[in-house]
């Protein structure tokens, strides 16, 4: 088995998280817009809307179709919840705030595990269903200095699960599929992405240890300090 080289990382849900959550955020930013809802309220919409906007396979993806999706579930999300008087406003607002770094906030072990890999010899990438707003919150994170590529699906017009992003990613990276390693939080996206390229990949799930989470997965790992731990350096 050919050994690791470089290691690619899915950003939302891995990487960061929006802080202290979606509803949190949203149920701010509509205040201004006349509409008063309760964060709890916006998590649960927010989690229905965006089960349900994931049932149906995106193929072919852009900047102007993430934008116009991203409308379609704050739409979905304010189903049944009230109404505001000018939609655009608000969702122009959402969407510039989440560009924000001040919004999001890095996992547990994320920084350490990134300056950890690079110190140990592995190439390093961002590998994300996104649009162009990842780079100005990698930046103000200042996670851009510890990866060598970043790969967002808007840019290149497709996204995991699909080979096309993967292949992308390894002719950029300069490995082949069995030297790399993808960290994702998705089974889908991710896990089976990647699987299905040939990659080596875990899934991280963020969990704490104990109770009813006591048993983990094959491939699972609770924390991306967990990965750190694992990984030796790159033979030379």
């Amino acid at each position: 088995m050919q050994p690791v080289r470089a290691v690619t990382f899915d950003a939302g849900g891995t990487l960061l998280y929006p802080s202290p959550s979606v509803g949190a955020i949203y149920s701010e930013v509509m205040r201004d817009h006349g509409l008063r809802l309760d964060a709890n309220t916006l998590n649960a919409a927010f989690r229905r809307a965006w089960k349900l906007a994931h049932q149906t396979p995106r193929v072919g993806v852009s900047e102007e179709s993430e934008r116009d999706w991203w409308r379609g579930l704050v739409r979905e999300t304010l189903n049944g919840l009230g109404e505001v008087e000018d939609f655009e406003k608000l969702f122009d607002a959402l969407w510039h705030t989440f560009a924000e770094p001040r919004r999001w906030a890095l996992h547990d072990g994320a920084m350490e595990t990134l300056k950890g890999l690079r110190e140990r010899g592995y190439r390093l990438a961002v590998l994300s269903n996104w649009d162009q707003r990842l780079r100005s919150l990698l930046d103000g994170m200042q996670l851009s200095p510890l990866v060598d590529e970043v790969v967002i699906s808007s840019e290149v017009g497709v996204e995991k699960p699909d080979p096309k992003i993967f292949r992308i990613t390894e002719k950029r990276l300069g490995f082949a599929p069995g030297e790399i390693l993808h960290v994702g939080d998705s089974p889908h996206h991710d896990v089976n992405g990647a699987r299905n390229v040939g990659w080596r990949c875990v899934l991280v799930t963020h969990r704490k240890p104990g109770g009813e989470d006591a048993a983990k997965e094959e491939g699972e790992i609770r924390s991306l300090g967990e990965l750190l731990e694992k990984m030796l350096p790159v033979p030379m």
